[in-house]
């Protein structure tokens, strides 16, 4: 595959995820959202090729059904049209610093507000970016992972390390 088709693969794909990630949390949690994505090709992480056109429901946070045939759903439904791209899992960073990726040293150490509002649009920008689930390995980021849990601001699923 040429190194340009590689970039517009990725690039599909992050605007596939983002588009899905951002519908799912800008719903509450007391919403089951219907979201069907039409006409995607499924990378699985398993094969080394891509499915062949498929429709995709997803129910909540739970992919309902996948099928090479139409899905019918409610009239309230989201209905993204995927044109053909790519449709992949999200990525899991599995060694992330929340409060520790765009302040300087000195400014780790500074004012506590001023860090948690940049770790907060730094996990805006981790989603946008197509990592859905990320492992804090260090920081003080209960209250980030919980504005992040409740709905407050969007980012990733956050998994922290043992207390």
């Amino acid at each position: 595959m040429s190194s340009k088709r590689l970039e517009v693969t990725a690039y599909l794909i992050v605007v596939a995820l983002v588009i899905f990630n951002v519908s799912m949390f800008a719903q509450t949690r007391s919403e089951s959202p219907t979201v069907l994505l039409r006409n995607v090709r499924i990378f699985d992480g398993k094969s080394a090729t891509l499915s062949a056109p498929a429709n995709v429901l997803v129910q909540g946070n739970k992919i309902e059904r996948i099928s090479t045939g139409p899905i019918a759903v409610d009239a309230g439904a989201r209905v993204i049209d995927g044109g053909g791209r790519t449709l992949m899992p999200g990525l899991i960073d599995v060694h992330w610093h929340a409060m520790l990726i765009r302040v300087t040293p000195a400014e780790s150490f500074g004012d506590v507000g001023y860090n948690n509002l940049i770790a907060g649009a730094e996990a805006e920008d981790t989603l946008m970016r197509g990592f859905t689930t990320v492992r804090d390995v260090g920081g003080p980021v209960f209250g980030l992972k919980h504005a992040i849990d409740n709905g407050t601001i969007v980012g990733p699923r956050i998994y922290l390390p043992a207390r």
